[in-house]
């Protein structure tokens, strides 16, 4: 499709034929037709603002019923779409929907194109003032469903109406004519929590079009951690914030550095900080298998601690062991953590690192694929640059020996009118071999940086059409004005997402944009259990974002990475704008604390 919007038009009312003929009946028989087809009039509407009543039950009120589906269910019943357009055989949704949720992905037959929303008001009932009405746009709903025209409707922080409304009843309109409606886009794997003490508006967030971030990952964590998110909520934030409780953050606290497997009792105190945070409202338990002091953990241990967060509905997301020439032992890890102790698997920032590696993709992609058949709930978050942070930034007085000279992007430099080229671009510039080039620029610059791009662009491609794949940025939110200034910053800080939609579905045409979108929101929100957010839809949070697709893009690059993504119209955040025409609202603090725990997850079993 080449990231276009297929819009699904209305049928037309179907209209009865007149009737060809009159029949002339008695004053007393017609008396008592009229008086019959009277009463079925009134106790049909009774019946029908009866069941839409039932339909839009508060969401206080639904808890008290029981579990409710997750986000990503799908219920397309329940968004009061009045020109949805649901075709009558719709491709699935791009992440597919985990088992429990199959059945809810198909849209019902009773919302067929031009029926009644159960969220229009009765005829000839006032109803209440919207505090903000979304016009005209072209609602991608984050499900995966062919997008569609219709207004959102926000009332406080909830979204209250999706369809044809009127303009007269909003206390504020926004023209979205020609551009996306879709939900705010959740980060599966943040930084942003830990520059909140200089960025608390998550600013580079919010422009690219995030209302959520999720934290505590990598194995770093606030430990304890409920003290921690019960100051996070006493502060005005920008974006939502979810957190997990970090492993390594845990084990530091208990024993240290040591290099070495607890002692029965130290894991025990492990096992009380993490039960403690889970029961706090942890997302479960990141691991950072790479770092100190996760490296020094066995299997055994990390099976041991995803068992505490199993009741709960937790999570087990990991830093892998290895992105590179163990990467499939440090898949096969994280896969057996998740089958014995029970829990979902979230493989963070997944690539395969090294052109050796490459060809180690594939075959670890049937893996994870075999794990879900198998049971297992498995996602792995990916963002969408060739260069790790760790690799994004190297001396070149180091790298230049160690990557192909047309893995080497040349960063930063003294010498002009270089930046941006390959190694062996400069080389056949200059009439000479990619190592004569990179000694000669050393000579002139021997501070020079470069970025060396360890990961494939087609195992990139490849790994953003996988059904299990969501999307992340790896990123923390930091202030433009020190942001600007940070030679090694990594462009994904401000880049990420406007990345994925011009570059992956409007140019190259990977993804649709409603897969792309489902990647971005209601599948992370499914996953992670964040209660009614990730779509749009009546009764959920008012996360939202309008975009231009057209013009959506990433402006940051490796050599000016602190530039803001443009196309980013209006962000919503809680029902209120905190982004408007592409710049960040003074003063809109609208984020929260969301909290996981022991029924959050329960549509993602």
């Amino acid at each position: 499709m080449e990231g276009r919007i297929r819009v699904v038009p209305p049928s037309p009312p179907t209209r009865r034929p007149a009737p060809t003929g009159s029949r002339h009946l008695p004053a007393r028989r017609l008396t008592r037709l009229t008086l019959i087809l009277l009463l079925g009039v009134l106790l049909g509407g009774t019946a029908y603002w009866t069941w839409a009543a039932s339909h839009r039950t508060p969401a206080a009120a639904r808890t008290a019923e029981g579990p409710r589906p997750s986000p990503a269910e799908g219920q397309a019943g329940s968004s009061g779409t009045e020109d949805a357009g649901d075709p009558v055989a719709r491709r699935p949704a791009a992440g597919g929907p985990h088992p429990a949720t199959e059945a809810h992905h198909q849209p019902p037959a009773s919302l067929s194109a031009g029926a009644f929303p159960p969220d229009e008001p009765a005829p000839g009932r006032a109803a209440p003032a919207f505090d903000l009405l979304i016009r005209g746009g072209v609602v991608v709903d984050g499900t995966g469903r062919p997008a569609y025209r219709a207004d959102v409707a926000v009332r406080g922080d909830r979204i209250v109406a999706v369809g044809r409304l009127p303009a007269g009843r909003a206390r504020r309109v926004l023209d979205a004519t020609g551009l996306v409606v879709a939900p705010g886009f959740i980060n599966a794997h943040s930084h942003t929590y830990e520059y909140l003490d200089v960025a608390p508006g998550g600013d580079a967030d919010l422009l690219q079009g995030m209302t959520t971030v999720v934290g505590g990952v990598d194995g770093r964590a606030p430990t304890p951690l409920g003290p921690f998110l019960d100051r996070l909520e006493r502060r005005r934030l920008g974006t939502n914030h979810a957190l997990f409780a970090g492993h390594g953050s845990i084990r530091a606290a208990v024993m240290g550095t040591a290099a070495r497997a607890p002692t029965a009792a130290e894991l025990r105190a492990m096992a009380r900080i993490l039960e403690r945070a889970m029961q706090h409202g942890a997302l479960g338990l990141s691991t950072g298998l790479e770092y100190v002091p996760g490296r020094y953990a066995r299997t055994e241990e990390l099976v041991a601690l995803a068992r505490v967060v199993a009741p709960f509905g937790g999570i087990y997301s990991t830093h892998l062991r290895s992105e590179g020439d163990a990467v499939a032992a440090a898949v096969d890890e994280a896969l057996a953590v998740g089958r014995e102790a029970g829990v979902a698997v979230n493989v963070s920032h997944f690539k395969v690192v090294g052109r050796s590696n490459w060809a180690l993709q594939g075959p670890l992609i049937a893996r994870i694929r075999r794990a879900r058949e198998q049971g297992i709930q498995v996602v792995a978050d990916v963002y969408p640059y060739p260069s790790p942070d760790y690799a994004s930034a190297l001396p070149l007085a180091t790298a230049w020996d160690r990557y192909p000279p047309s893995d080497l992007l040349i960063r930063r430099t003294r010498v002009r009118g270089v930046e941006g080229l390959s190694l062996a671009q400069l080389a056949q510039a200059r009439g000479m071999e990619g190592r004569a080039a990179a000694r000669w620029l050393l000579r002139q610059d021997p501070a020079t940086r470069v970025t060396a791009l360890v990961v494939s662009e087609d195992n990139l491609r490849q790994l953003l059409r996988q059904p299990f794949t969501i999307i992340a940025s790896d990123g923390g939110a930091r202030p433009l004005t020190t942001a600007t200034g940070d030679a090694l910053l990594h462009p994904r800080v401000f880049g990420a997402y406007p990345r994925v939609l011009a570059r992956y579905v409007r140019e190259q045409g990977v993804l649709t944009l409603e897969e792309a979108i489902h990647k971005m929101t209601g599948q992370p929100a499914a996953f992670f259990g964040l209660r009614d957010r990730g779509l749009v839809r009546a009764g959920m949070y008012a996360d939202l974002v309008v975009f231009d697709p057209a013009t959506v893009a990433d402006r940051a690059t490796w050599s000016d990475p602190a530039l803001p993504p443009e196309g980013i119209r209006w962000v919503v955040v809680n029902g209120q704008v905190a982004v408007e025409d592409g710049r960040r609202v003074d003063g809109v603090l609208a984020g929260r604390v969301l909290r996981g725990g022991r029924d959050a997850l329960v549509g993602r079993r």
